[in-house]
């Protein structure tokens, strides 16, 4: 039995069945096949044998053992080179006489003619866009509380891609509740968050891009959005 699967699904069957509770009404066929999937799941991860992970491999620490030097072979003695001969100096040649050269044309030096220096070019600047503080309750869902669980450890693990870690019926629920059913804007959203290269990049885009555009903060649509930021801090551990 994979007790962490098991938490994760009843988890999320509670918090399906909690949110159409509220509304008995208005559940769609898209909702009960959700609750549909995450029962499967939570059976599967019942029936599942967990294999308990590896042990480290011990890393092999190399014995340094000490070089002998091989035998060389003894250096051949070589006689020394005999002394050159002698060689007889021949006289030398007796200079030739140069004429004395021509002195140079004298050079004309022809000064440029200036030509009037173009005035600088001032070029405007560009216009500051500044944008507005990010309210206090939109902050909010960017905190973060330290794991003290086993279970609460494992889920921060680091991801390295965002698209392979959330499933097919994770990845409806959040389209339907985070980005009002537009799913373009959904694969949008993370395409952006996977380029970035450290959780304040993604910060910044999420806040002027989602959270106050789909209305994170709502109260029916905050569990989901802090389920999410959390998935996306994975992202850049």
């Amino acid at each position: 039995m994979d007790l962490l699967k098991t938490k994760i699904y009843l988890d999320k069957i509670n918090r399906e069945f909690g949110r159409m509770n509220k509304d008995p009404e208005n559940i769609l066929r898209i909702d009960v096949d959700i609750m549909l999937s995450y029962v499967r799941e939570l059976y599967d991860a019942i029936l599942s044998e967990e294999e308990p992970p590896a042990p480290p491999a011990k890393k092999e620490h190399a014995k340094a053992t000490a070089s002998r030097p091989t035998d060389a072979e003894a250096p051949v003695a070589t006689p020394p080179p005999a002394a050159p001969r002698p060689v007889q100096a021949e006289p030398a040649p007796a200079p030739e006489e140069k004429p004395a050269p021509a002195s140079p044309p004298p050079t004309i030096v022809l000064e440029p003619v200036k030509t009037p220096e173009p005035l600088p070019v001032v070029k405007p600047a560009p216009p500051q866009v500044s944008f507005p503080a990010a309210p206090p309750e939109a902050e909010a869902l960017f905190e973060q509380k330290q794991a003290k669980e086993l279970s609460e450890k494992l889920s921060e693990l680091p991801i390295p891609d965002l698209r392979k870690a959330i499933a097919l019926n994770d990845r409806l629920l959040l389209t339907r509740e985070l980005f009002g059913g537009d799913s373009q804007a959904f694969e949008s959203a993370i395409n952006a968050l996977n380029s970035y290269s450290n959780f304040e990049q993604a910060k910044t885009f999420l806040l002027e891009y989602c959270v106050m555009r789909y209305r994170w903060t709502d109260k029916k649509h905050l569990e989901t959005a802090k389920n999410f930021i959390k998935l996306v801090r994975r992202r850049y551990s």
